[in-house]
């Protein structure tokens, strides 16, 4: 219904009717005006998918009464594992009345694999597990020492059981497969993320325009993990110096965003750092659009990071500079290099300030513009070439062509 997530689960099947697929998907049905479909707004399927949607017992008052007064009970692996049995019940009925060449199943949320263990156990369909992040190896989950052991072997089954699995990065692929037999890693496919190419393209230079320079960041916040503390130290650092107001405008847009208005306030830095809460993708697109450059935050890790945000790739069709605040070794830095953007590491604030700075001197100098093989670096990722390689995964999984 929302999320970078269902876009690109969205975009991908959408694209995959055009090569012959037909999709049968199994999803939520939302009560209108509830958590999960909060304007209520009807949404239609993309061509050649096809909806069974189940409502789930996430949304009754009193299993989030409960959740509240006993939190343990609550994620096993996720909050969606109230959904499981229904989902399964339904993507079974569904494989008995048509002849289905596979299943595949998209995470997050991992409950979805567990969905599909229990469909691919029961009718023996070829499965293709699309984990894209990592599981439990990921440094936004927060288990304690019982909870990990049960998803780890949650993950272990999906692992073993899926005749192919997908990641968006072979970071991500290394991560996850370093602790199974060698053997399992036959199984493992990289197809990244795609964007949809836009009808009229931007020259990928950002003229000097009246008003300051528009930087702008869209995605969300993991309190404590991926946060935009530094970047706000860092223009702190830099408005101290030679105040920014009328130079700089940072725009921050997305799920627990605006959480982070305070310590900006604190830093002196409200006249020129906006915080919004989440908004439709076409919202946050047309924002990112309008701004001279663009930021990616990623969170600090002790090895290289696995992540590669699906919004990274979705800045890629508007031809815009790219700051990346991430690890100098990963999947997100490789990827700016390649387009020949900048990078700072999440945790050095003086690096941040430096390529902020930077920033604000093309721009001042009219040079602010993307390297002249940004497209084709870019062009990787169109989602027309990235479903051409998941075409492939589904076709080798399900040893079929598409009728």
């Amino acid at each position: 219904m929302h999320g970078p997530r269902a876009t690109q689960v969205a975009r991908a099947l959408g694209a995959l009717s055009s090569l012959g697929w037909q999709s049968t998907v199994v999803c939520l049905d939302p009560r209108r005006g509830g958590p999960h479909w909060r304007d209520g707004l009807d949404m239609s399927a993309p061509d050649g998918v096809d909806l069974v949607r189940v409502p789930s017992p996430e949304e009754w008052t009193i299993v989030r009464a409960a959740w509240r007064m006993m939190p343990a009970l609550r994620d096993r692996p996720d909050s969606k594992w109230v959904w499981i049995g229904r989902a399964a019940d339904a993507a079974e009925a569904a494989a008995s009345r048509t002849k289905f060449d596979g299943l595949v199943t998209f995470a997050q949320p991992w409950s979805d694999h567990l969905v599909g263990l229990r469909v691919h156990r029961a009718t023996r369909l070829p499965w293709v597990a699309h984990f894209s992040d990592p599981w439990v190896d990921s440094p936004y989950l927060k288990l304690s020492d019982a909870r990990r052991s049960a998803t780890q072997h949650m993950e272990a089954d999906v692992v073993r059981e899926a005749t192919a699995l997908v990641f968006v990065t072979h970071e991500t692929a290394d991560l996850v497969m370093k602790k199974y037999p060698a053997e399992w890693r036959n199984k493992v496919n990289v197809v990244p993320h795609g964007f949809v190419p836009r009808v009229t393209q931007t020259s990928g230079i950002a003229p000097r325009r009246a008003g300051p320079m528009r930087l702008v960041y869209t995605g969300r916040f993991y309190d404590g993990v991926r946060t935009p503390v530094p970047l706000l130290r860092a223009l702190a650092q830099m408005n101290a110096a030679a105040p920014l107001d009328g130079t700089l405008d940072v725009t921050l847009v997305g799920p627990h965003v605006t959480a982070f208005r305070r310590e900006a306030s604190a830093l002196g830095l409200d006249p020129f750092v906006h915080f919004r809460d989440r908004v439709s993708n076409e919202e946050a697109a047309s924002i990112a659009a309008d701004a001279d450059a663009l930021l990616v935050i990623d969170a600090p890790t002790h090895g290289p990071s696995p992540f590669l945000p699906s919004k990274l790739v979705d800045y890629l069709p508007l031809r815009k500079p790219i700051l990346g605040i991430t690890p100098a070794a990963g999947a997100s830095a490789a990827l700016l290099k390649r387009l020949g953007c900048g990078t700072a590491p999440p945790d050095d604030v003086d690096a941040i300030q430096s390529a902020v700075t930077d920033l604000v001197r093309r721009w001042r100098q009219g040079t602010l513009s993307v390297e002249p093989h940004f497209d084709r670096v870019a062009g990787e990722f169109d989602i027309r070439r990235t479903v051409t390689q998941l075409n492939g995964v589904l076709t080798r999984a399900f040893d079929c062509r598409p009728t």
